[in-house]
């Protein structure tokens, strides 16, 4: 079996710091998302978000990651079907709330940045008319105090010649610095929780890794939350707390970064860290996981990832295994969980 525990996070230090006592700012249970008449897309996702963690959700194109985020949000789109046991943040009901009670939590506590700012920034307006807009609506500042305190969240996310960039419109902004103007406006309103949805994945190397640099900073300086959705592992170890593995709508492991680099337990947390190519694979193929996500109308029965698993047995695929600690503080939804256990 290859050595998995080759992965070793390299991450900023202090990320294996404990979890602090208080109550979580984030508790989800048992979410589940659908459209129309169709099955559960998301299915009984349960999320814990600490306050000031950085918790990254991983998986494939399909897995729900997404999804689940844009729930948080309630920005789900026309006809879907959002059932949870609880969605509580700040111990307020988030699925009770009114509309007007989301809009006063949305861009204020609770702040989103999107994986494309070109299609979520306003190519209408300036940028720093976009960053005012939610210091006026939520912190009642006066247009020349939004003004100021925009130029102000502009250089502390690092955008050179912050004063002439204030009047400057999105197309006249690179990829790097457009994410840079969201990440102002996500941050204007000091927020509780920051959801990310794979923020870096169109940008290059270089700015990818400023950006990552920059979101754990802010996290940092601020006390922010921020749940981080990505499907590259290298992004994972260099800035998670905490890691949950989605796969076909599920949770299929959750533990922290330490214990997920050094001992997963998921097969397909497993498949994952062997699709990473290594130093000294030149000219050898890089491995892939057999198969794919399955579609949302064709559901496997018992464990969705057993029709790729090279472990399954019969029971993987009549029932669906639950999610439970294997290990102090990590969790995972297999049967034959840990698998090192089957593998001579």
């Amino acid at each position: 079996m290859p050595d998995w525990r080759s992965h070793e996070a390299q991450g900023r230090p202090g990320t294996d710091r404990e979890p602090a006592a208080e109550a979580d700012l984030l508790t989800v249970r048992d979410l589940r998302i659908g459209f129309g008449a169709g099955p559960a897309i998301v299915d009984g996702v349960d999320l814990d978000l600490g306050r000031g963690r950085l918790t990254c959700l991983v998986g494939e194109s399909g897995s729900g990651k997404s999804l689940t985020a844009l729930s948080l949000m309630r920005l789900l789109p026309p006809g879907a079907r959002v059932s949870a046991e609880a969605m509580a943040f700040e111990g307020r009901d988030l699925l009770a709330l009114t509309e007007r009670g989301m809009e006063r939590l949305r861009g204020n506590r609770l702040a989103m940045i999107f994986q494309e700012p070109m299609t979520s920034l306003n190519p209408t307006l300036t940028v720093g008319a976009q960053i005012g807009e939610a210091l006026v609506v939520h912190r009642g500042l006066s247009r020349a105090e939004a003004r100021a305190e925009a130029l102000a969240l502009l250089e502390r996310v690092q955008i050179p010649a912050a004063r002439e960039r204030l009047d400057a419109y999105p197309h006249q902004l690179s990829g790097g610095m457009r994410q840079r103007v969201m990440i102002a406006i996500a941050l204007a309103c000091r927020p509780a929780l920051l959801v990310a949805d794979e923020p870096t994945t169109a940008l290059d190397v270089t700015v990818q890794s400023q950006i990552l640099a920059l979101v754990d900073a802010l996290r940092e300086e601020l006390g922010t939350a921020v749940l981080f959705i990505t499907h590259n592992l290298a992004v994972v170890a260099e800035i998670a707390d905490d890691v949950v593995v989605m796969y076909a709508g599920r949770v299929v492991e959750r533990g922290s970064r330490d214990a997920i680099f050094s001992d997963p337990l998921h097969p397909y947390t497993l498949a994952l860290f062997a699709a990473l190519p290594r130093s000294g694979d030149v000219g050898r193929r890089l491995a892939s996981i057999d198969g794919q996500v399955p579609s949302p109308r064709s559901m496997p029965v018992g464990c969705r990832f057993a029709p790729r698993c090279p472990f399954a047995v019969d029971r993987c695929r009549r029932e669906a295994p639950p999610l439970g600690d294997l290990r102090p503080g990590h969790a995972a939804a297999c049967w034959r969980a840990p698998i090192e256990e089957h593998v001579g």
